[in-house]
């Protein structure tokens, strides 16, 4: 199969922890297809599964509609990938900004992983980790993870 870099996917899902299983899995087919090693497409899974869950669980407003967005961009040498969610709890959300600092300004990662977000296994895949809270209390996080083998396809 003929893949043309960049590409961009991007879904809306339920703000449900059982939508995680299959949208990981669907990001790690891709990988693979992309021509990433299965090595690579797992790891990569596995930050899927967190920066999901994190959003899911500490982002998501509670109601029923509430829901993410999973947006990933696969280049030749990387993948790249953001969640946003519709925005949480005050006590989660004033922990984020006290993590991060005022008006979604980035931050260390070693703020965040004081904040309890189980965070850390993100930024010991990836290559760069980016969260913020914008004015109205959504939460995004962009995680860049670039491939390992020495020869990317062309």
């Amino acid at each position: 199969m003929d893949v043309t870099f960049p590409y961009t996917i991007r879904v809306k899902l339920p703000s449900d922890l059982e939508v995680i299983p299959p949208i990981r899995k669907f990001i790690s087919e891709i990988l693979v297809v992309s021509g990433f090693s299965a090595k690579f497409a797992f790891r990569s899974e596995i930050i899927v599964d967190a920066i999901c869950n994190n959003a899911i669980s500490y982002g998501s407003a509670g109601e029923a509609e509430s829901e993410i967005e999973v947006s990933c961009e696969v280049y030749s040498d990387r993948f790249e990938v953001v969640v946003k969610d519709g925005g949480g709890s005050a006590p989660n959300i004033e922990r984020l900004k006290e993590a991060i600092g005022a008006r979604g300004a980035k931050s260390p990662i070693e703020e965040i992983e004081s904040t309890g977000m189980g965070l850390e296994i993100v930024r010991l895949l990836s290559e760069t980790m980016e969260l913020s809270v914008d004015e109205n209390n959504l939460t995004s996080i962009h995680v860049v993870r670039k491939r390992e083998d020495v020869n990317p396809p062309a």
